[in-house]
């Protein structure tokens, strides 16, 4: 909360030229983008002007990779040819010790990350790791830097949540700025993490723009906590819903009243559930939602504090869905948090996370074929799958080179839009392994 590398989808067109001739000599196909023939990307590069993937017409590049989003015409039969892998290898704790990470396992996170506590709490002040996200989420606006974020309501719910951190973020202070610099600092801090917030809410926008203007009346946020879509990106005849535990949910509702007053602004229904102990289904089921109709599903910076079984828990409920509703969610990529490369920001993160007694327990396979695969269990299809690269080209243009070692949005986290194409698979069927 993501390395050259790991990138997993090219995000130019020129890079998707490339791709996909790489892909056609190599004979690979199971790619989310095996369907880009290379004159379909010359056609897009004479069209575009070599514009990126974030900026080409709706459905356009869609249309060329895994299916189109946008359009009516998916069927289940564009999962056939998807391989089916169990559940637990494609997403999983990492804690497993195996001969390709033992070393780096025993060295980096049982030896020297607990060195991190000696500094961790002067970077981070102890603070809450949803008040602390809330605070990245306000840093690039209120600091001026380019190509912030749109969300022009979360600072009110900072300034009430946090009023001292709040009053340093309207004046700039330059120990603020100190202190968030720290954080951009290579093997100790956690490099890109607050540019990993700010394009995350940008690509979470643009994926409810998106959703809004292809007819989706329903938008369901899970774990919504300080999430302000409803509120900025509502229109009319669209329904947010929003689900958390049921204090986090009166919380919300008592600064959603003092901020967002309901003669100015459109509220969401509000849905107070602990969706370890209740079914989602049946949690949406008490409210006016309606199944028969698409839905949007959002799942943002929870997956990798759920235990794998939570999170498979949470798809077999939003299988349950209407044919073509949409799922997007952020992960964390499985082949760090299992030690099998290192990335000393996601140590760094990790003993972090720790220290406010939170875990993260879940880490998913990135590439392309395996999230294919995991999403066909659900009835889904892969759409899009972006790495720290990527969305970094798409939301962040005016950087114009990449620093493995300092990057620029944290590299261990990945970013899935997905699309219904099954239809809702009822609670009594099995979800195949």
């Amino acid at each position: 909360m993501a390395d050259v590398a790991l990138a997993a989808a090219p995000a130019g067109i020129d890079d998707i030229a490339r791709s996909a001739a790489a892909r056609k000599d190599s004979g690979d196909q199971h790619s989310a983008f095996h369907k880009i023939t290379e004159d379909d990307a010359a056609a897009l590069r004479d069209n575009s002007d070599n514009q990126l993937a974030g900026d080409l017409p709706a459905g356009k590049l869609a249309s060329l990779v895994s299916g189109p989003l946008l359009h009516s015409a998916a069927t289940i039969s564009d999962l056939d040819t998807v391989r089916d892998v169990p559940f637990d290898q494609l997403c999983n704790s990492g804690s497993k010790l195996t001969s390709k990470n033992i070393f780096n396992k025993l060295l980096f996170r049982y030896f020297l990350t607990p060195i991190k506590d000696v500094y961790l709490p002067f970077m981070t002040w102890g603070l809450p790791t949803n008040f602390l996200m809330l605070t990245f989420r306000t840093y690039n606006r209120d600091f001026g830097l380019p190509n912030h974020n749109d969300d022009n309501l979360a600072q009110d719910l900072r300034d009430t949540l946090m009023p001292a951190r709040g009053k340093l973020h309207r004046e700039r202070s330059l120990f603020l700025k100190f202190k968030t610099g720290l954080l951009d600092t290579p093997y100790l801090g956690i490099p890109g993490i607050v540019n990993f917030i700010d394009v995350r809410t940008q690509w979470f926008d643009a994926a409810v723009k998106k959703a809004i203007a292809d007819g989706i009346t329903q938008v369901v946020i899970i774990a919504a906590g300080y999430d302000t879509r409803a509120y900025r990106l509502g229109k009319p005849g669209v329904k947010f819903y929003e689900i958390d535990l049921p204090h986090a949910s009166e919380t919300k509702q008592q600064l959603v009243k003092k901020h967002m007053p309901a003669d100015k602004y459109t509220w969401p229904e509000f849905i107070g559930a602990d969706l370890s102990k209740v079914a989602l289904m049946d949690a949406l089921n008490k409210s006016s939602w309606d199944s028969t109709r698409r839905t949007m599903f959002i799942i943002e910076g929870l997956v990798y504090y759920l235990p794998p079984e939570a999170f498979k828990k949470s798809l077999t409920g939003i299988s349950e869905t209407a044919t073509r509703s949409w799922l997007f969610f952020d992960f964390l990529h499985l082949d760090a948090l299992c030690n099998e490369i290192v990335m000393p920001g996601l140590e760094t993160l990790l003993v972090s996370v720790w220290n406010k007694g939170e875990s993260m327990y879940s880490g998913i396979d990135h590439r392309p074929e395996a999230l294919r695969s995991l999403l066909k269990k659900f009835g889904f299809r892969l759409h899009e799958v972006m790495g720290a690269q990527d969305i970094s080209r798409r939301y962040h243009p005016h950087v114009q080179s990449w620093n493995p070692i300092k990057p620029h949005v944290a590299p261990f986290f990945g970013y899935v839009a997905a699309e219904k194409v099954m239809a809702p698979i009822k609670r009594q069927e099995t979800i195949r392994e």
